[in-house]
């Protein structure tokens, strides 16, 4: 179990620039456009005398800002599942763990358990800090802004907790919903290393391509592709979240959780993860038979 951690901790070391140092810049980049929003631009004419309260413009901003967060943790793991399962064998590091001695299936589970855990752990973090910069524009506009009164801090607080709820949530629902498709370009960067990740769209393309000769119309999807896109797109049944908001009622994240959880099809997520297992399974075994032994 001490190795298995540790295996995870030298993930995170070596990838910490795309999810510790990275958000760092892009939340620092962030409050200053929020600082400069606030004192480099004149609201007065357009604000002043209504929005009795902006509770719901922030709630907006924070759920914008979890949802481009996740966009970045998924392709950040996109790009981590390319390069990852193939960096050992590049700078021989992988001789090393083998000298522990580490299976080959053990070290990809580690790589799998840090993308589930550490780095969204700290994509969430960031978020959190983002709930927090969207916050002070409104508090320092409430001092110059006629009519402009900012949520209590006791509304911030629940919005920003249900958020977090939701969000949370989401991500590891969207976690395990595009784990296969991770897993992929981790078995094509373990054989065909640095080109995994354009083979990771070009095979897709070519069988669905070749579907379509087959069909003899290469105007209409195949069987194949039109499982791919709709696999790739993650929904929620009877769940709308644009609907949601422009419904006007306050977040509520445990009340969203539960839409989630019943909406997900738990058949395609369960046997997803199954693929996924076995896509690592295939691609430690290619490592442990033809890579550096």
């Amino acid at each position: 179990m001490r190795a298995f951690v540790a295996l995870i901790k030298r993930e995170y070391l070596e990838h910490r620039g795309a999810f510790i140092y990275g958000p760092m810049l892009l939340l620092a980049l962030g409050s200053l456009a929020a600082i400069y929003g606030v004192f480099g631009t004149d609201f007065r004419g357009e604000f002043s005398g209504s929005l009795p309260t902006v509770l719901r413009f922030y709630e907006t901003a924070f759920a914008l800002g979890a949802a481009g967060w996740l966009v970045y943790l998924i392709i950040m793991l996109f790009f981590y599942y390319g390069d990852a399962f193939s960096a050992d064998s590049r700078n021989n590091s992988m001789l090393f763990w083998k000298s522990m001695p580490q299976s080959d299936l053990k070290i990809f589970a580690s790589k799998v358990a840090a993308s589930l855990t550490v780095f969204p752990t700290a994509i969430l973090l960031a978020l959190a800090i983002t709930g927090v910069i969207a916050y002070l524009p409104t508090v320092i506009a409430s001092n110059f802004l006629g009519g402009f009164a900012p949520p209590t801090l006791g509304d911030t607080l629940s919005a920003w907790f249900n958020i977090m709820v939701s969000a949370i949530v989401l991500f590891a629902i969207a976690l395990l919903w595009y784990l296969p498709f991770l897993a992929w370009v981790g078995l094509l960067g373990t054989i065909f290393k640095r080109w995994a990740i354009p083979l990771a769209f070009l095979i897709p393309a070519v069988i669905g391509l070749f579907e379509r000769v087959v069909m003899r119309n290469i105007l209409q999807e195949g069987a194949f592709w039109s499982f791919i896109t709709q696999r790739f797109e993650l929904r929620f049944e009877d769940l709308d979240f644009e609907g949601y908001w422009l419904a006007g009622q306050p977040w509520n994240g445990l009340e969203l959780a539960t839409l989630m959880l019943a909406g997900i099809d738990w058949i395609q997520l369960v046997g997803g993860v199954a693929v996924a297992v076995i896509l690592v399974y295939a691609a430690s075994e290619y490592r442990r038979r033809y890579i550096l032994t």
